[in-house]
């Protein structure tokens, strides 16, 4: 055998190698594999939820407070809470760990975005910030929910990341 037949036996063996690790890595469910940067989301369970942030980022984990106010909470948001303060208008408040406090939120009825805005938290990441704004919106159509949606905005596209969905009372 010369040097030429060796080092192509060398490759086609490490061509199969890796094959084959790579055959047995694909084994488990797509859907049970955690997608770069965002968890795998699981079912809620009956158990009441965690007063520390949740491990769901994306995932609003409504909680039952003393004073019967629901409230939401993801990784960059705790103890949101919305009330109506008139047919239209909802007052929001809660705490917030996202870059230079900067909380951007949206109002949706599931087809158009019917309100946007931003308002500045307390304190910026990693501290935890209160904030608290007002909303005025109407719905489009009456047979639709709105749902206001917290959000940071990524640094590096500008799109939604550690969205927070609230449906709106």
């Amino acid at each position: 055998m010369n040097r030429g037949d060796t080092m192509r036996a060398l490759l086609v063996l490490c061509l199969l190698v890796g094959l084959l690790l790579g055959c047995t890595a694909s084994k488990e469910k797509p859907n049970d594999q955690a997608q770069p940067g965002r968890e795998p989301i699981t079912a809620p369970s009956d158990q009441p939820p965690a007063t520390a942030p949740s491990d769901q980022p994306n995932d609003a984990v409504p909680a039952q407070p003393d004073d019967g106010q629901t409230q939401y909470e993801n990784d960059r948001f705790q103890g949101v809470t919305v009330k109506t303060t008139n047919e239209h208008t909802y007052e929001v408040k809660g705490k917030a760990r996202v870059f230079e406090g900067v909380v951007h939120y949206v109002v949706e009825d599931g087809h158009n975005e019917l309100a946007a805005g931003v308002t500045q938290a307390s304190a910026g990441a990693p501290e935890w910030g209160e904030f608290h704004f007002t909303l005025s919106v109407k719905k489009e159509n009456p047979n639709t929910s709105l749902t206001l949606i917290l959000f940071e905005e990524s640094a590096k596209d500008g799109s939604r990341v550690m969205e927070l969905p609230i449906p709106l009372p």
